[in-house]
């Protein structure tokens, strides 16, 4: 069966131009504008937006108190050399000026009190630190020429070392205990003879912190040399303390909570009882928190707490042995030094100056 030729170029020529028409048509629709759409909710990718609020630098740590040189023992329940081969914490020579303190050249577990020590070295107090019972100076000899103790750590101070602080306060020294989450036992069993006490649990804050909801923002709870001038503190890790009387230098805002029982409420995380302060955070005095709100301020108002008033009147006795045990063969009467004991044979009756057993 033969096809015209004619017959089969018109077909082409119109299945061409139905094609060609098509698209044409097809080009019309698309020329049409999109319907609209709602726009897409982007606020979250503003950084503005998810940025967490945090607090201002502060200023430097100074001192306004104008007292002569006093000595000040440091107790960091730590090596006295540092930890991982830190240098010493303050490059201080003989003369008669301090040598300046630079704390970014130090380290080991000493630097976490640098800018506290450095204000006190720069104003012309010495600063001393005591390492622990085993070995060095003993405790007791070393408060026995001191004007104020710190300690970062109270629940390593031993028994006697503990004992010699109490009496230490107890003279008038001039003492601050920072006490960090976990240390609640032994701070109220160093503070309750004073009338000062911790609790168990940290406290968080979800609306009032420094872009952590464990780095509470605390204020002042009212007047006093340790909260002069000072609106607002940021403590990385803070640890609910008391005292019987009730009151707080330093508390969290009604939105912080308690770990250990959820419940909101300000909590107090300072409190002071005649010389001694206790702070229930050590990271402020830190050289990377020093700066952060008026934690300058706080650490120069602490400086000025520990070298203002009277020299303690406290004495352990010259024969005091290590962490102020009584060298055997001898007996520390209350608030006294420590005396000879008779000497006694095996079966427990004493003897004479002679070895000679007594009825």
């Amino acid at each position: 069966m033969s096809v015209d030729l004619r017959t089969a170029v018109g077909a082409f020529a119109l299945v061409f131009l139905a094609v060609v028409g098509v698209a044409a048509v097809g080009g019309v629709v698309l020329d049409g504008a999109p319907p609209e759409t709602d726009a897409v909710a982007d606020d979250h990718w503003q950084l503005d937006s998810v940025e967490p609020e945090t607090v201002s630098e502060g200023g430097e740590v100074e001192m306004e108190s104008s007292e002569p040189s006093n000595t000040v023992v440091v107790h960091l329940g730590g090596a006295a050399g540092g930890i991982g081969g830190g240098t010493s914490i303050l490059p201080i020579e003989d003369g008669d000026a301090p040598a300046e303190a630079d704390v970014g050249t130090l380290g080991g577990v000493r630097r976490g009190v640098a800018p506290l020590t450095a204000a006190l070295v720069e104003n012309g107090h010495e600063v001393r630190f005591y390492g622990g019972s085993v070995g060095g100076e003993p405790l007791p000899t070393m408060l026995s020429d001191a004007d104020a103790f710190v300690t970062t750590n109270p629940g390593a101070l031993s028994g006697p070392d503990a004992d010699a602080v109490e009496s230490f306060v107890d003279a008038g020294g001039r003492t601050l205990v920072t006490s960090d989450p976990g240390g609640a036992g032994a701070l109220t069993d160093f503070g309750s003879p004073f009338g000062v006490y911790g609790e168990a649990g940290y406290v968080y804050d979800m609306e009032n912190n420094d872009a952590n909801y464990l780095s509470v923002l605390v204020e002042p709870n009212g007047p006093g040399t340790l909260t002069e001038g000072v609106d607002e503190v940021v403590l990385r890790g803070a640890a609910p303390v008391g005292a019987a009387d009730g009151s707080a230098a330093l508390a969290t805002a009604e939105t912080s909570r308690l770990s250990t029982t959820r419940e909101a409420g300000s909590y107090g995380v300072a409190v002071r009882s005649d010389s001694l302060a206790v702070i229930g955070d050590s990271s402020f005095l830190e050289p990377e928190n020093a700066g952060r709100a008026d934690n300058g301020v706080l650490i120069g108002n602490v400086a000025d707490f520990l070298v203002t008033g009277p020299t303690p009147d406290v004495s352990f006795g010259p024969e005091a042995g290590p962490g102020g045990a009584a060298p055997p063969g001898t007996t520390v009467p209350p608030g006294g030094s420590p005396t000879p004991t008779e000497p006694t044979d095996p079966s427990g009756n004493e003897t004479d100056s002679a070895g000679d057993a007594t009825a």
